[in-house]
């Protein structure tokens, strides 16, 4: 495939919304301590970003980055761009590509094909898109069976939702206080509940969130043509 094969938009076309998208594999058993993980490992996270879903091909390899730079895509171009953290047991990815869409939810997709590859890990993933209101989908998946999705407008009905805040809480260890202290309440309606916040949570029962000095490496890629076709029309669309 050529770079621009799947494009419509040019490469300067501006970018005219934004929101954050990252998924997160954690596989268990194995020291996740911010003192013990090891450094990035650059092959590894290359690995995993040519058999990621939306990524068609890996066009250039544009080295490493300190992992806490923010993502900010200002033009078409810069949706090309994706980042990927290998850290020892725990592999990231930043990649504007599982946007969802006409009802579509590549975030699930993604979650539950990496699901069936590693059924041992920890799979957390997250995309919004803010317009007035947030945009946002969730997915959470533990090891023991729990899977929960929720994807939808802030405050607006006709959510697509899937499992229990309850059975997260409980696969993870999350105790009552520490939703209290992050002000979540479990009874809140699912158009209003605080999503981010509980990934948040269970993120902090099995892997460190603080990613200060280390580093992640940053891909120029071919998404799929889907994926694309899904990032023209949110990120890049009126």
């Amino acid at each position: 495939m050529t770079e621009s094969s799947f494009w419509n938009a040019p490469a300067n076309a501006d970018v005219v919304r934004y929101g954050e998208y990252n998924l997160t594999i954690i596989h268990l058993g194995s020291p996740t301590d911010a003192t013990d993980l090891p450094g990035h490992d650059p092959a590894a996270a290359r690995r995993f970003a040519e058999s990621f879903g939306t990524i068609d091909t890996i066009l250039e390899d544009l080295g490493t980055v300190p992992a806490i730079d923010p993502v900010s895509a200002g033009t078409r171009a810069d949706l090309e761009l994706v980042r990927v953290g290998s850290w020892g047991n725990i592999t990231a990815i930043t990649d504007p590509g599982p946007v969802h869409c006409n009802g579509s939810y590549p975030v699930d997709e993604e979650a539950e094909s990496l699901a069936e590859r590693f059924p041992a890990a920890v799979i957390i993933a997250t995309c919004t898109i803010d317009y007035n209101m947030t945009y946002g989908a969730w997915k959470i998946i533990h090891p023991n069976g729990t899977r929960l999705f929720a994807g939808g407008w802030h405050g607006e009905d006709d959510w697509d939702f899937e499992g229990s805040p309850t059975a997260v809480a409980t696969a993870f260890g999350i105790t009552e206080q520490e939703l209290s202290e992050e002000n979540i309440e479990m009874d809140d309606e699912v158009n209003v509940f605080d999503w981010a916040g509980l990934c948040d949570l269970a993120f902090k029962k099995v892997a460190p969130l603080d990613h200060t000095d280390r580093t992640t490496s940053v891909f120029r890629v071919q998404h799929t043509e889907d994926a694309i076709g899904n990032m023209e029309e949110i990120w890049l669309e009126n």
